[in-house]
């Protein structure tokens, strides 16, 4: 039903149209939202998907153009095409017209070669870049039953389980199919084949090729056999211990890794949704065959690692809020349009527009606070030790190419007991931090750790144990230090916080990344909060969560160690502490004055009146509206300096904004005195003994609240 004509009619019109605009804008930017976020991650999975599957047929080809030089080469010296006198001739050919063959070699049974000779090989491998010819009976008897790798290929053709070669010093993916020499050549009459040729593929070969995939800074790939046995995986040493999937499936209880291990034993391709009840990331796992050895290659994307545009979805989400209260708006005109005339709706439509109002800075304070929950900026947040030697492998690349020492990886670990902030920009930081060094290894390497944000004078660090552990020392000390890190406190209080703790070590001269030792926590989720006591509680603030981080930072100096790594982009290890500030302290120290001074200046307003009679029985005069509006500036002033005072910030703060719109507010309540008692008369001020202002003033006060709170967070 349509308001008659009239005042009401034009003021349906206008709350209609604002309403069905704006919820229209509103619905088309959700909309715009989700589709570009839902767009952003099937565009990634989907380019994943496509790599997994590219770098999967790259493998394959290799590895079946290697079988096939390997059939050809046994099936020459079968044939007697190639005489046992011209194999490394053939050999050192091969290897030229296939450079990424990384050792080729023809290994004979015992005495098939020589009756007088028991063992006899030729083996051309890569070594220091440069191809060597070696004799594999000089570093062990190849014979015995042990060494698998000739006992399988001496009887049928096939890729072995990857092993690590004492004769070439590498992790080795072998492709061995085994010859008999033609009856002229050979020196048994027996029918046992007389040896086996192998191809090798050298394992970090296969993780080049997989490292090169993009995967996002944590995102990393790995390659296993069908027997579940793993060829290649960031964390390395699983490969040289002979681990395979299910053993980390068993060690992790994780049923989605053992899930995953039966499919590539099946030789399928699809993908898997993976939680990992340690970490608490989520992730996709991609996984596709490689036929031609029984392998398959599975790729790990972390749904952190999606390119989504957060600084755009943030600022959509503020807009659809500022829609959404103009629509509001719009439907308590429409309401109120029946009964213009009518105080209880017009007051009604203002209290509803106000909590419209107070809707909108709320939801505007949890989109900020939900940004606690966002990476650092310019740092890679660390959850597991895979995601560590991904995130790595670039540096060390890039290290190869530069004059720099070769990296030494020190596990690191750091617990906080506690934290203070001595002022708003020195936090004080006590607790251990301890570390591994491998013995004999790292005997030249100097102990020892240092901050360098920490404070002069305000640094202690006091080494309490050292011990042999295996082939490790372990070294830990405790920490008291102060840490200057300035904050940015232009969004008071409705701010997050993170400490952070950067650890150096004193050898910068030799290329020392520090690495977390994730085996020293029992969780690692960072909203478990690794590294900090349980029942940590610092005033003020809420612990968000606790993790480690890599941060690349160009110091654009060499600190006056020439070829140092430190010159370039360098790995620096941080702990990080993501701290919430308390909304309810800070409202109640902070906002509470700044409310009850409102109540104030709107109980000023409602007393305002032209009837002589109410304004004796109130005590109304213009002169005493000042001087109470006097008093409240001075005591608001007043709670402004000490804020200044507190935190020393160099911007304007958002809490401060408050204070200006009260003391716009005193001087608007000032103003309407003067004009309410004016002999002239004024609409504005004089309808319905100033009604306007009235109904104006908390839906005016916390617009004024909500525009600033966009402006500061948008």
């Amino acid at each position: 039903m349509i308001p008659p004509p009239g005042p009401s009619r034009i003021v349906f019109g206008i709350a209609l149209s604002m309403a069905l605009i704006s919820f229209a804008i509103a619905a088309g930017l959700l909309w715009i939202d989700r589709s570009a976020r839902e767009e952003t991650t099937e565009t990634w999975l989907e380019r994943i998907q496509q790599d997994t599957t590219a770098a999967a047929e790259s493998l394959d080809r290799n590895l079946r153009n290697m079988s096939e030089l390997g059939d050809e080469l046994a099936a020459e010296l079968s044939s007697g095409e190639l005489s046992v006198e011209a194999v490394d001739a053939r050999l050192k050919s091969l290897v030229n017209e296939h450079p990424y063959i990384f050792g080729a070699g023809v290994m004979f049974r015992p005495f098939a070669y020589d009756p007088n000779q028991r063992l006899y090989s030729r083996y051309l491998v890569r070594r220091d870049d440069a191809y060597q010819m070696l004799q594999i009976e000089d570093f062990y008897d190849y014979s015995q039953p042990e060494h698998e790798w000739f006992q399988q290929g001496i009887e049928q053709s096939g890729w072995i389980e990857p092993f690590y070669g004492e004769a070439s010093q590498a992790m080795l993916a072998l492709y061995c199919t085994p010859f008999s020499l033609p009856e002229r050549q050979s020196t048994q009459q027996d029918t046992s084949n007389d040896g086996t040729v192998c191809i090798d593929y050298s394992i970090e070969d296969v993780w080049n090729l997989v490292g090169a995939l993009d995967l996002g800074q944590t995102g990393y790939a790995i390659a296993m056999t069908d027997q579940g046995t793993l060829v290649a995986h960031p964390r390395r040493e699983y490969v040289r211990q002979g681990q395979s999937l299910f053993d980390l499936a068993e060690t992790q209880q994780d049923s989605d890794l053992r899930r995953l291990a039966e499919q590539a034993g099946a030789q399928r391709s699809g993908v898997l949704t993976h939680s990992n009840s340690l970490t608490g990331q989520f992730s996709w796992i991609f996984y596709a065959p490689i036929p031609a050895a029984n392998w398959s290659l599975a790729v790990v994307a972390f749904r952190d690692e999606i390119p989504l545009a957060i600084s755009e979805h943030k600022r959509r989400r503020i807009g659809i809020t500022i829609l959404l209260i103009i629509g509001g708006i719009g439907l308590m005109g429409l309401a109120a349009s029946y009964q213009l005339g009518s105080k209880p709706i017009l007051w009604s439509a203002s209290i509803g527009i106000t909590l419209l109002f107070l809707f909108g800075i709320i939801n505007i304070w949890q989109i900020e606070f939900s940004e606690a929950n966002r990476d650092p900026p310019e740092a890679v947040m660390l959850v597991d030790s895979a995601g560590v030697e991904s995130y790595l492998s670039d540096y060390e690349k890039a290290a190869q190419q530069q004059p720099f020492s070769t990296p030494i990886k020190i596990p690191t670990g750091v617990f906080v007991q506690a934290i203070n902030f001595d002022t708003p920009h020195d936090p004080v930081v006590s607790g251990f931090v301890w570390q591994r060094y491998r013995v004999p290894e790292h005997d030249d390497l100097s102990r020892g750790i240092f901050f360098p944000d920490a404070v002069p004078d305000y640094d202690i660090r006091e080494e309490l144990y050292r011990f042999r552990e295996g082939d490790t020392e372990v070294v830990g000390w405790f920490f008291k230090t102060t840490l200057h890190q300035p904050f940015d406190y232009s969004g008071f209080p409705i701010d997050v916080k993170t400490v952070r703790l950067r650890i150096w070590h004193p050898s910068m001269e030799r290329n020392v990344i520090l690495v977390p030792e994730f085996d020293a926590y029992r969780l690692i989720h960072p909203t478990s909060r690794p590294g900090m006591e349980t029942d940590f509680h610092l005033p003020g603030w809420k612990v968000q969560r606790s993790f480690f981080a890599y941060r690349f930072h160009d110091y654009r100096s060499d600190f006056g160690i020439r070829g140092s790594a430190m010159s370039g982009k360098f790995p620096e290890l941080t702990y990080n502490v993501t701290l919430l500030r308390n909304i309810t302290d800070a409202f109640v120290s902070n906002q509470i004055p700044l409310f009850v001074a409102a109540f104030m200046l709107f109980a000023m307003l409602i007393i305002d009146t032209r009837k002589q009679n109410q304004a004796s029985l109130y005590g109304f005069t213009t002169s005493k509206v000042l001087g109470t509006a006097a008093a409240i500036f001075f005591i608001i002033l007043l709670a402004h300096i000490d804020i200044r005072r507190r935190y020393v910030a160099e911007q304007i703060m958002y809490l401060e904004y408050f204070y200006f719109i009260t003391y716009f507010s005193i001087l608007a309540i000032s103003f309407n005195a003067f004009m309410l008692t004016a002999t002239s008369h004024n609409h504005f001020f004089h309808y319905r003994d100033n009604l306007i202002p009235k109904l104006l003033f908390w839906p005016l006060l916390h617009g004024a609240f909500f525009v600033v709170t966009v402006y500061v967070f948008l």
